[in-house]
């Protein structure tokens, strides 16, 4: 009775385990050379094996490369314990090539991101120097500020050609006197041709189009990055609980409304306020929110949103530059305009965090 107990209770405890583990699913290829007239089941494990090997390089394939070289150093530990990462698989396919001995399989893998997220957070760090930990009573507080403009109207200009036309003519003539017989009269005649020279010429002159933006502080995303920073363990603080009021956050706003960079004095004002309220940390991403367009693949309308962001470490006598992003385009598909924008944003806000945080990762910069 005792041991049917624990044996429900430690099955249990997997099953909660499981519930709360993000999983994903990706397929796999494995292959392998048989001995016999026919793979033994051996031979078909091991092609099972290399096809959750295959599932989880095609997994980690679309990591960041800051995030590829942090998973780089938990490899060997996530392979030598396979199927504690790639907890099941449902095989979809499978060939034997009996001339040249191959038996392949085709597998769906269902991979634990969470264990995988787990390792690579403990094994974060430089490879050379250990880094000192925080105490808890003394956090590194981070504050993120995330301005997105959005392309309210476009016009595009037409190139303007200016042709000049130039022409030069001129004449030749031939006189010939002629006397009548009783050389009393002369007879005159000229002949004529004219010779005419064009020549064209000109510039084209292209203007460049004007784009109209609609700036705002993106506070649906608020809770995404949130969520990626608190789980990686930052203390994140509002940016009005940090001393970003609202005349410095109009200023955010102004300057990426006209341009693509915020204005020296702006983030000037900004980091000393940061620094009054001992906020050691300041992300900041500018993102841009396209047009919405039709998916010629899905026939979903498409949004893409580009961001351009860094973190700053405000502990020293100058704010310096430790994460940075430039340019990243992240896509969002939804049935209309409304809904594929905010998965682009969602899907920006969670990809662009994380790989701010891989490079900080990377660096040894803990919280």
């Amino acid at each position: 009775m005792i041991r049917t107990t624990v044996l429900i209770g430690a099955t249990m405890c997997c099953l909660a385990l499981m519930a709360t583990a993000e999983v994903v699913k990706e397929k796999g290829k494995g292959e392998v050379v048989y001995n016999g007239s026919k793979p033994v089941p051996a031979e078909e494990q091991a092609a099972i094996t290399e096809a959750k090997k295959n599932a989880l390089a095609r997994y980690t394939a679309d990591f960041d490369s800051a995030r590829i070289d942090l998973y780089k150093r938990v490899e060997p530990e996530v392979l030598a314990n396979l199927s504690l990462y790639v907890t099941d698989y449902t095989q979809l396919d499978q060939e034997t090539d009996k001339p040249s001995k191959r038996y392949s399989v085709v597998i769906e893998v269902s991979i634990n991101k969470t264990l995988i997220e787990n390792a690579i957070q403990k094994s974060s760090g430089p490879t050379t120097q250990p880094v000192a930990s925080t105490s808890p009573a003394d956090p590194n507080y981070m504050t993120f500020l995330f301005v997105a403009r959005e392309l309210a109207s476009s016009k595009a200009f037409d190139t303007r050609h200016n042709t000049v036309l130039q022409t030069e003519s001129s004449e030749h003539g031939k006189e010939a006197n002629k006397i009548t017989e009783d050389g009393q009269s002369a007879e005159k005649s000229l002949d004529k041709s004219s010779v005419a020279e064009t020549s064209i010429g000109g510039s084209t002159v292209t203007r460049a189009n004007e784009h109209t933006w609609q700036v705002t502080t993106v506070y649906s995303v608020n809770n995404t990055v949130n969520s990626v920073l608190t789980k990686a363990g930052y203390e994140t603080v509002e940016p009005a609980d940090a001393g970003l009021d609202v005349e410095v956050l109009e200023a955010f706003k102004r300057d990426f409304g006209g341009g693509d960079d915020i204005s020296p004095a702006t983030r000037t004002a900004a980091v000393k306020a940061l620094k009054e309220k001992q906020i050691r940390y300041f992300a900041l991403a500018n993102m841009d929110i396209g047009l919405a367009t039709k998916d010629s693949v899905s026939g979903l309308m498409q949004v893409v949103v580009t961001v351009t962001a860094k973190i700053s470490d405000l502990g020293g006598k100058f704010p310096k530059t430790i994460a940075s992003i430039a340019g990243t385009p992240y896509a969002g598909l939804g049935q209309d305009d409304l809904v594929a924008r905010q998965n682009a944003l969602n899907e920006a806000a969670t990809r662009s965090a994380s790989e701010l945080l891989d490079q900080l990762r990377m660096k040894g910069i803990k919280p």
